[in-house]
């Protein structure tokens, strides 16, 4: 079970999901933090919401296990996630991670991506767990993708 404060990255399907994957080259395309009581907060398309875990039962998924938090980090951790809650999903992060996908760096979009308050559901783990001085990726928090999240927990 994980504890307040992982994260986990998953593979779910679907239309957006398969993109995802084919623009990564990764099986991982959705992430998100533990809250407790069995609830993850989440970016998807309609924003940030606490979503129940279960809704992942039986999809393959990885938690991390951060064991250098202490518990009043995690805690932090959370409240920080818990204020983009409603927020719109982070549009400017997917316009400059699909140019990177195309093997383009569009100067503007990464910028807009770093400045708007508006997260994609990689980033938000990524500027989570940065609030508490802990770097999950060596990108930018905007352009953190699932897959590298996925790299950081299998060691690669």
């Amino acid at each position: 079970m994980p504890q307040i404060g992982d994260y986990f990255v998953v593979h779910t399907i679907g239309w957006a999901a398969r993109l995802i994957q084919l623009g990564t080259w990764s099986k991982w395309n959705h992430a998100g933090i533990y809250i407790g009581d069995d609830q993850v907060i989440e970016a998807r398309p309609n924003g940030v919401k606490i979503r129940s875990i279960h809704e992942y039962d039986g999809l393959p998924i990885m938690w991390s296990s951060e064991s250098s938090l202490t518990q009043a980090e995690r805690e932090e951790l959370v409240r920080f996630a818990k204020g983009f809650l409603n927020d719109g999903y982070g549009v400017w992060s997917i316009i400059a991670l699909a140019f990177k996908c195309l093997g383009f760096s569009f100067l503007p979009a990464n910028w807009m991506a770093e400045k708007e308050k508006k997260v994609i559901c990689s980033q938000l783990v990524a500027w989570s767990y940065s609030h508490v001085r802990i770097k999950v990726s060596k990108r930018r928090h905007a352009l953190t993708r699932p897959k590298d999240l996925a790299d950081r927990l299998s060691g690669k």
